[in-house]
């Protein structure tokens, strides 16, 4: 049995940033590329990708850019479930259409939606690993957990964990509506962190399970799995919680056994929403929550967040003092 060598608890968040639209901006044109990411090296390629670098080099700027962490020593991994389906969409057309020979040469590479990270791992030398997360609804979170087993597995110093969509299809009344831009936070062992003066904001948990489609009885598996999520992941005194559900069967029994005071956040189509609801605290003063997200096809996620002001260390840097 392998030994980690950082427990969960000195895992801290250093960085974090979102680019996402504000309400009513019109799809896409709120995004502007040139002033986001400089005039060249964007023009080839996917939306997604472009958001995903926006979010990338704001994080890593937030946790003071850690050029001192060895290139083999920082990875990534990224949670997305539509961050290339315009793409794909635009390739599937062209196939049908006019045949594979006209598929754009420096888009044809991303036909594997790994690709999708693949920029950004190349631009900041992430050597560890970089990996792409897929599962519907919970990818977002799903990164967050992985990430804090490698680290906690001592198999980075540095990880930066992103969750990225762009716009499946246009809003329709049968669906919820897409999501579109990126969220990234950057993770790193406490002791780590503290010696190379880096802004401590807080500390965060997440856990995962899964519980077949149809089971939802409250006094049944999906019961006991609710418990368990949270019991994992839970603070004491109990942290509020932030319920990131659809309105399916699944979402409406995962509702009912949270209870009051759950605030319940409306999912959309991407696993954007977890992750966003969990980044939320860093960038707004502190405090600490629970997300929980369900999903139809049987798939459960939970993070706990506590985050808090930062005051200065005697090195010189930052830490985050809790406000709870």
């Amino acid at each position: 049995m392998l030994t980690p060598r950082h427990h969960g608890h000195d895992i801290v968040v250093t960085g974090v940033a979102a680019v996402v639209p504000e309400p009513g901006d019109p799809p896409g044109a709120w995004f502007d590329a040139d002033a986001e990411l400089g005039p060249r090296g964007h023009k080839y390629l996917p939306q997604g990708a472009r958001y995903l670098l926006a979010a990338g080099r704001r994080a890593l700027r937030s946790a003071t850019t850690p050029e001192g962490v060895p290139p083999q020593r920082r990875g990534l991994v990224v949670g997305t479930n539509n961050g290339l389906a315009p793409l794909f969409r635009d390739m599937d057309r062209t196939v049908v259409d006019t045949g594979a020979e006209r598929l754009r040469p420096a888009l044809a590479p991303y036909f594997a939606v790994n690709v999708l990270a693949g920029r950004f791992a190349a631009e900041q030398s992430f050597k560890a690993f970089s990996c792409t997360l897929t599962t519907s609804g919970v990818a977002g979170a799903e990164a967050l957990q992985t990430a804090v087993r490698a680290l906690s597995l001592g198999r980075a110093d540095l990880v930066v964990v992103a969750a990225v969509e762009d716009r499946a299809a246009a809003a329709t009344k049968a669906g919820p509506p897409p999501e579109e831009g990126a969220v990234a936070l950057v993770l790193e062992p406490r002791a780590a962190a503290e010696r190379r003066g880096a802004p401590v904001r807080g500390t965060l948990r997440a856990a995962g399970t899964f519980v077949p489609p149809h089971v939802n009885a409250p006094d049944g598996a999906l019961g006991l799995a609710v418990d368990d999520l949270l019991s994992a992941v839970q603070s004491e005194p109990p942290a509020p919680v932030h319920a990131v559900l659809d309105d399916s069967a699944r979402g409406r029994a995962v509702a009912a056994l949270l209870r009051a005071p759950a605030r319940r956040v409306a999912a959309r189509a991407g696993c954007l929403a977890p992750l966003l609801s969990a980044a939320q605290p860093f960038t707004a003063g502190g405090g600490q929550r629970v997300v929980v997200t369900a999903t139809a096809p049987g798939h459960l996620a939970a993070v706990h967040v506590l985050a808090a002001e930062l005051r200065q260390t005697p090195s010189g840097g930052l830490r985050a003092e809790s406000t709870a």
